[in-house]
This record gives structure tokens, sequence and C-alpha cells, in this order.
């Protein structure tokens, strides 16, 4: 039986990618803090950046900002095969 070829949002993709990043970045700075470490201003920083970039990212899902095309046409659908 053939597979019907899923088309993804190259967009959800490239974002979800960079999430991935910011978590990876957040866990590491709550684990200097959680041993006693004192942060930089660059990891306050970056806290705040990372944080906020996931919330952004959330709201944009929730309330449907990739239902529609992309108004800029920087991203193209992808089919997987």
């Amino acid at each position: 039986m053939a597979q019907t070829p899923k088309v993804i949002d190259r967009r959800v993709a490239w974002l979800d990618g960079v999430s991935v990043e910011a978590i990876e970045i957040l866990a590491k700075i709550q684990h200097e803090a959680i041993n006693g470490e004192t942060l930089s201003e660059h990891q306050k920083n970056m806290t705040e950046l990372c944080s906020g970039y996931l919330y952004l990212l959330r709201l944009s899902k929730d309330y449907g900002l990739f239902d529609s095309d992309d108004p800029f046409n920087l991203f193209e659908k992808e089919t997987l095969h």
C-alpha cells in the first residue's frame, strides 16, 4: 500500500528547531543557577531572549499564525515522500 506524501510547513519545522536550541540554552543556564553559580548579564539576557522566543512561538501556534500561507513567500511547503 502506497503512503500518501506528507506536506510540511517549513516555517514551523525551522522555528521548532530553533525552539529546541532555546530549550537547551535555558536548561544549561538553569542547571548552572541550581548549582549555585552566579549568572552573568549575558546569561540573564539569553534567558530572557529564549523565554520570549518560546512564548511568542506558542502564541503564534495557539492563534493560528501558521494556518495561512507565508505572506512574505520566504518558505515553500515541502512534500516528504
